[in-house]
């Protein structure tokens, strides 16, 4: 048979008063530090989330602010030259070549 007394360290043991008390103590500091934990998570997992949106945000505003600028004609510098270079505009359907 296996005895299973806890040990007393001079605070008594078994079933006695302060053998509860250390019991009682060593549950309430077992879900302490569980609470902690799950907290952490908790508080990690919302840093994770708001550095997600950061970078969401941060994309968004690299793709729309480069198409802020507009862009120079360069087809217009070649229109008086008649060395037989087509010329090519941008339009909504894609490239149209001109000549």
């Amino acid at each position: 048979m296996i005895n299973a007394n806890m040990t007393t360290n001079g605070l008594g043991g078994g079933g006695s008063f302060f053998g509860s008390v250390k019991r009682l103590f060593a549950v309430i500091a077992t879900f302490a530090v569980g609470a902690l934990v799950l907290m952490a998570a908790g508080v990690v997992a919302i840093a994770t989330a708001i550095v997600g949106l950061i970078i969401a945000c941060v994309a968004m505003f690299m793709r729309f602010a480069s198409h802020s600028k507009p862009q120079p004609q360069r087809a217009r510098a070649y229109a008086s030259s008649e060395d037989g270079v087509l010329e090519a505009r941008r339009t909504a359907r894609g490239w149209k070549v001109d000549g």
